[in-house]
């Protein structure tokens, strides 16, 4: 679990630089850093607000007892994935965080509560 959790936080690094390049590049509102912040809260509620707006039809089809098949929402959901992604990357690096370390620990706390003995606890 160990190694595996290393290349994802490698990764999460890699995706923090490039956010960090990205924002430099195109992100509007930069100062003050709360105001960038309050921005990129609006940007995750919209796309929260996008997946929901797939999902819902979804929710009723499986209410009524038909199968629903979340792959075919794929295509559909790719684009509001990666605004999370991007949105996670820029708050974390508006706090100077590390996102591997954050999501490390809330591995670590939620294995606490919900599976104790199982190999995320030790992280």
């Amino acid at each position: 679990m160990s190694q595996l959790l290393e290349r994802a936080e490698a990764g999460l690094a890699a995706m923090q630089e490039a956010q960090r390049a990205y924002d430099d590049a195109m992100w509007d509102i930069e100062d003050p850093a709360f105001a960038k912040l309050r921005h990129v809260h609006i940007h995750l509620s919209v796309t929260v607000g996008k997946i929901a707006k797939l999902v819902e039809p979804a929710d009723h089809t499986d209410h009524r007892g038909e199968a629903v098949e979340v792959g075919e929402l794929r295509e559909s959901l790719a684009s509001a994935v990666a605004d999370l992604l991007m949105h996670s990357a820029q708050i974390a690096n508006l706090v100077d965080g590390d996102l591997g370390e954050f999501l490390r620990n809330r591995y670590r706390q939620n294995a606490s509560r919900f599976a104790p003995d199982s190999d995320f606890a030790a992280l």
